[in-house]
C-alpha cells in the first residue's frame, strides 16, 4: 500500500515518464507542465492510480497521468493499454476523477489504429451509460468532430457511430446532444468547408434522428440567412454581367463562397426529398415551410436563401398553390404584422411573375382574388369606412396588394398579349378602377415597378397609365405626405446569382425583362412627350382631391 509520505512512493520506471528533478505534490506550481512519452511496452496501473487517488492515498501518479491532456498524440500502445484498464473498472470514473476523463476526451482518436479505435468507441458509450455525468462531455466532444474534411468519412462515420449509440441508452440525451449541435455550429468567419462539413453531418444526423428534422433545418436557415445579408448583390451583379473576367483571379469573397456551397448542399437535399414517395415529400415541404414563415419571410436584404422553397414548389402542382394560398390568407389576417403582410405581398408577387412552372390559368386565377379584395378595399373607401386618403401608411396593405397586379402582368405580359382568353380575363379584373382611385397607388407603389406596368398595360390595351403618372409627376407634394415604407418594395425571385448552385434554379426562373422591351417602344420619350402637351397641375390640395 502507498504511503502518504512523498518520499516512500513507489518510484515509477524511467522509460514511461520524462524524468523531472523534483516532483511537486501540488502540479500547480510546477514551472512546466510535465510531458507524457509512452513507450508500447511499458506497463502502468491506472486502476491502482484513480484508487489511490479517489481514496486520498496519493495524488502525484494522477496528476501525471493529466498530463495526457498535453500530449493528445500520445502512443497507441499505452493508450490501448489505459483504455482497456479504464473500461475494465468504468466505475471508478466518479465525478471526482472528472480530470482524468476529460484528459481522455481530448485525446486525438479518429486516426488510431483500428484496435485503438475500437476500444475508444467502447470507452465513450460504457462511460455515458454508467455515468451520466459525463454525457455533456462526451457529445460536445463528439460535435466537434463534425467539421472534419469529406475525406475523413471513417472518422465521422465514428462519430455519428457513437452519437446514435447515445441516443439509444440514453433517450433523455436528445436535449444535450441538440444544444451542443447548435452551440457547436462553427464561426460564421470560420472556412467554407467547416461550415459545410458540419451542416453535411447535421443532415446526417438527421437520418437516424427523424423527430429533430424541423430544428436542425431551422439552425441551418438561420445561418445561411446571415450569410445571405453579407453578400453584397452589386458585386455578385457585376461579376455575374462580367462571365469573362469570371475566373480565380476573381473568386467569390468567403461569404458568397461558402454560401453558395451551402445552398448547393440543401438543393441536394431537396432533390433528395422531393423525389422520394408523397409522405416524405410532404413532410419536407411542410417543415421547410414552418422555416420560411419563421424566419425567411420576416428577413430583410436576402436574395437566395429563399429559392430552397420556389424549388420545393416546383415539384409539385399542389405544393405551389399550398404555398401561394398561405402567403394569400397571411396577408389578409388583419391582426399580421404590417411588414409581415408587405412581404407576403412581395413574394407572392414575384413568385407568381417568375415561376415558369406556374401556368398562366393559376396565375390570372390569383390576381382575380387579390383584384377583388382590393375592389372591397375602395368599396369600403368610398363609404367612408376608411382611414383618410392623405394617411398614406394607414392604406400600407392596400399598396402591397396593388404591387401584386402591377407586377405580374408586366413580368408575364408576354403570355397574355397573344391569348384572347387571357386578355379577356384581365378586362374583367378592373384595373382601370384601380389606378383612377382616390388612394392613387400610381403615385405610391414603386416607381420602377408603375413604370413596367404602364408600359405592359398600354401594350396589351387593358388601362392607360400614362396621363395618370403626368398628373402625379406635376403635382407639388409636400415631403411629410410620402413614405419610404410603402413606394420600398423588394421582389426576391428576381435573378439568382450565385453560380455553383445555379443549375438548381436557372430552368424554373423566366429570366426575361420585365416591362416592354420591343425596340419602337421608349417608355421615357412617351413620358417627354405628355409632359410637353400637358398643363402644369400645382396645388397643395389638389393631392388630396386627387
Amino acid at each position: 500500500m502507498a504511503s502518504t509520505n512523498c518520499s516512500q512512493l513507489t518510484p515509477i520506471p524511467q522509460s514511461i515518464l520524462k524524468p523531472s528533478s523534483r516532483i511537486s505534490m501540488q502540479p500547480k506550481k510546477l514551472s512546466q507542465p510535465l510531458q507524457v512519452r509512452f513507450d508500447s511496452l511499458v506497463t502502468i496501473d491506472v486502476v491502482s492510480i484513480l484508487k489511490d487517488y479517489i481514496e486520498g492515498r496519493s495524488e502525484v501518479k494522477y496528476h501525471q497521468l493529466l498530463n495526457l491532456k498535453n500530449d493528445p498524440n500520445v502512443n497507441d500502445g499505452f493508450l490501448l493499454l489505459i483504455l482497456q484498464q479504464v473500461n475494465s473498472s468504468i466505475s471508478l470514473l466518479t465525478p471526482k476523477v472528472d480530470s482524468f476523463v476529460d484528459a481522455l476526451l481530448h485525446i486525438s482518436w479518429t486516426t488510431r489504429q483500428p484496435p485503438v479505435l475500437d476500444e475508444y468507441l467502447t470507452f465513450l458509450q460504457t462511460l455515458v451509460s454508467a455515468h451520466t455525468f459525463y454525457c455533456r462531455s462526451v457529445v460536445k466532444m463528439l460535435v466537434s468532430h463534425l467539421t472534419l474534411h469529406s475525406d475523413c468519412e471513417k472518422s465521422t462515420s465514428n462519430v455519428h457511430l457513437v452519437l446514435r449509440g447515445i441516443l439509444q441508452l440514453i433517450p433523455l440525451s436528445q436535449s444535450i446532444i441538440w444544444d451542443s449541435l447548435n452551440n457547436g455550429f462553427p464561426y460564421i468567419g470560420s472556412s467554407s468547408c467547416n461550415q459545410v462539413n458540419y451542416i453535411r453531418n447535421l443532415l446526417h444526423f438527421v437520418e437516424y434522428h427523424e423527430m429533430s428534422g424541423p430544428r436542425v433545418l431551422h439552425l441551418i436557415i438561420g445561418r445561411i440567412i446571415k450569410l445571405d445579408s453579407r453578400v453584397s448583390r452589386e458585386d455578385l451583379l457585376q461579376k455575374f454581367n462580367q462571365p469573362m473576367e469570371f475566373d480565380e483571379d476573381t473568386v467569390l469573397n468567403q461569404a458568397s463562397e461558402t454560401l453558395d456551397e451551402i445552398m448547393k448542399v440543401m438543393f441536394e437535399l431537396c432533390h433528395r426529398k422531393c423525389h422520394s414517395e408523397w409522405i416524405v415529400h410532404r413532410n419536407f415541404y411542410q417543415d421547410m415551410y414552418a422555416t420560411f414563415e419563421s424566419l425567411i419571410l420576416p428577413a430583410a436584404g436576402i436574395h437566395h436563401v429563399h429559392y430552397l422553397m420556389f424549388y420545393i414548389c416546383s415539384t409539385k402542382t399542389a405544393l405551389y398553390e399550398a404555398f401561394t394560398e398561405r402567403l394569400w390568407v397571411i396577408f389578409l389576417t388583419p391582426s399580421s404584422q404590417l411588414n409581415i403582410r408587405k412581404s407576403c405581398a412581395d413574394y407572392l408577387a414575384s413568385f407568381l411573375g417568375r415561376a415558369s412552372f406556374v401556368p398562366m390559368k393559376y396565375v390570372i386565377d390569383c390576381l382575380d382574388r387579390v383584384c377583388q379584395w382590393i375592389h372591397a378595399y375602395l368599396d369600403r373607401q368610398s363609404k367612408g369606412e376608411g382611414a383618410a386618403v392623405f394617411k398614406i401608411r394607414a392604406h400600407a396593405a392596400f399598396y402591397a396588394a396593388c404591387h401584386i397586379p402591377f407586377y405580374v402582368l408586366a413580368a408575364r405580359h408576354r403570355d397574355i398579349v397573344n391569348d384572347r382568353k387571357l386578355l379577356a380575363r384581365l378586362q374583367a379584373l378592373d384595373l382601370n378602377r384601380i389606378v383612377n382611385s382616390p388612394l392613387n397607388p400610381l403615385r405610391y407603389c414603386h416607381a420602377t415597378t408603375v413604370r413596367q406596368f404602364a408600359e405592359s398595360a398600354s401594350h396589351l390595351q387593358i388601362v392607360f397609365c400614362h396621363t395618370i403618372m403626368i398628373r402625379n409627376q406635376r403635382v407639388c407634394i409636400p415631403e411629410a405626405t410620402t413614405d419610404t415604407f410603402v413606394m420600398d418594395t423588394e421582389y426576391p425571385f428576381e435573378k439568382y446569382l450565385l453560380p455553383s448552385s445555379m443549375d438548381f434554379v436557372s430552368p424554373l426562373v423566366i429570366d426575361k425583362p420585365i416591362g416592354r422591351d420591343d425596340s419602337l417602344y421608349d417608355s421615357d420619350q412617351v413620358m417627354e412627350e405628355l409632359l410637353s402637351e400637358s398643363p402644369r397641375v400645382g396645388g397643395f390640395m389638389h393631392h388630396f382631391m386627387g
